[in-house]
């Protein structure tokens, strides 16, 4: 039940002219930006603006009246609609991957791959909050409502950066890293990543739950 509405749920949004444009961003990144990793931090960025959009579907459609006539469950829903934003991004990321290695190889450059490793580790982290921040509010009150929680991951790094810089605070992330391994790096990220999503899946359960639809 859990497959056969992610599918429907990727069909509802998924093939619109908006999400194929936001995957044409990442390669537009991954083009014009020559640092290494950008592709994929946008593929990041973007998943984080698209994790609304199933919602504004469902209030376009009326498809929230529907699920409440269906036989499934809130618990279904709620999980299908992650895994369909999971199935978005990995989609995302993989591109970003694709441009960035064939964007090396045009430029004559290599790619490092702890790098890579690091960025799509950075990227899940960032995915992963960022639903944690956004489903509970956009299923407990819908995408009127909670429309500009989209924005809240992006604006959350961008006031902690300007923060940083304004107050003159150095953080020396390449040296308290540079002892670390590669791989608990990004084994961490990823972690974080992961934790989020799970954290998002069982607050947005529980708060969907108790909605009218």
């Amino acid at each position: 039940m859990i497959a056969a509405f992610t599918r429907l749920d990727l069909s509802s949004w998924f093939p619109r002219t908006q999400t194929l444009l936001t995957l044409l961003f990442i390669v537009i990144v991954g083009v014009l930006l020559p640092v290494p990793g950008m592709a994929i931090m946008a593929s990041a960025l973007v998943t984080s603006l698209m994790v609304s959009a199933p919602f504004l579907g469902d209030e376009r459609g009326r498809l929230d009246t529907l699920y409440g006539i269906l036989p499934v469950s809130r618990s279904t829903v709620v999980i299908g609609r992650t895994l369909s934003i999971i199935a978005y991004y990995l989609v995302a990321a993989t591109l970003a991957t694709i441009v960035t290695a064939i964007t090396a190889v045009v430029r004559g450059g290599q790619i490092e791959p702890g790098l890579l490793l690091i960025a799509h580790a950075a990227s899940l982290a960032f995915v992963g909050l960022s639903m944690a921040l956004q489903l509970p509010v956009l299923f407990r009150i819908g995408y009127t409502r909670g429309r500009f929680m989209a924005y809240a991951p992006a604006f959350a790094v961008a006031g902690i950066a300007w923060l940083l810089q304004a107050t003159g605070a150095h953080v020396p992330v390449g040296e308290a890293f540079e002892a670390v391994p590669v791989v608990a790096i990004a084994g961490f990220g990823a972690l974080i990543g992961v934790i989020g999503i799970i954290c998002a899946v069982l607050v947005a359960a529980r708060l969907y739950r108790v909605r009218e639809l």
